[in-house]
């Protein structure tokens, strides 16, 4: 039994503790980790175990999000315990279909970016206009962390 079997196998069962509803291993390396938190809201990751016995670790639903390289087995079951805590929480807001909804459309402009970027001769002033109404954009999001209430979550000792 390799390390990365070890580890991996490690991790699965804190996230079976958790509430994982599915687990798909591949080749001892990656995992597809699914937890469903009721009323359709899935929660999903997927972390690689690297040669060095290091993580990467992404959230694949609700929406894609790249979260990094972690140094330890047990970063990324803190991580995902937070992140789980968090998602149960902003799932009874009135606005998460909002939230979701607002996700999804920074996704999609990404993936038209990158397409119209790569596939098509755009004239220089129809990026600059864009750039511009994505950075006002950007200030906007940024200028709400000082207008709105830091949501501050219970930890829970395991």
């Amino acid at each position: 039994m390799n390390q990365n079997t070890v580890t991996g196998d490690y991790i699965n069962i804190n996230l079976r503790q958790l509430g994982a509803t599915s687990i798909k291993e591949f080749n001892s390396v990656m995992h597809i980790v699914e937890f469903d938190l009721g009323e359709g809201l899935i929660v999903s990751y997927v972390f690689n175990i690297t040669r060095h016995n290091k993580y990467f670790l992404q959230r694949i639903q609700p929406y894609a999000m790249i979260h990094g390289k972690f140094a330890s087995d047990q970063e990324i079951i803190d991580f995902i315990t937070e992140d789980l805590s968090r998602f149960r929480n902003a799932k009874n807001s009135h606005n998460f279909d909002t939230f979701l909804l607002i996700s999804h459309l920074g996704h999609h402009v990404t993936e038209n970016i990158e397409k119209l970027f790569l596939n098509y001769n755009v004239d220089s002033q129809q990026l600059e206009n864009i750039q511009d109404e994505l950075e006002d954009s950007l200030r906007h999001i940024l200028d709400l962390f000082e207008d709105s209430q830091k949501i501050e979550l219970e930890h829970t000792e395991k």
